[in-house]
């Protein structure tokens, strides 16, 4: 069992800032904002989730896009960066 992990923990290519984690059953969860390579400005991507077995903290899985700017009622063009995501379980348990 991996009980310790150093920086980096995701692939050198993901720009991962605001990371929240999170326990849901026997996983971890990042959500985190999304840097672009070499963008202009931060926060430019959509939001995504990393994931990892509580007991083994070096098999990381990308969950993908968890929210698309443009979903943003106020970014439909999605010309605004996205900061600092939070997730809550809702009451059907997701």
């Amino acid at each position: 069992m991996e009980n310790q992990v150093f920086n980096p923990y995701l692939p050198s290519y993901e720009y991962i800032p605001d990371g929240e984690p999170y326990v849901f059953e026997d996983r971890l969860y990042v959500f985190g904002s999304h840097d672009r390579f070499n963008g202009p400005f931060f926060c430019m991507n959509d939001y995504v989730c990393w994931s990892t077995p509580i007991d083994d903290l070096k098999d990381w899985k990308y969950e993908g896009v968890i929210y698309k700017k443009t979903q943003d009622p106020l970014n439909k063009k999605g010309i605004h960066s996205l900061y600092a995501p939070d997730v809550a379980r809702g009451i059907d348990g997701k």
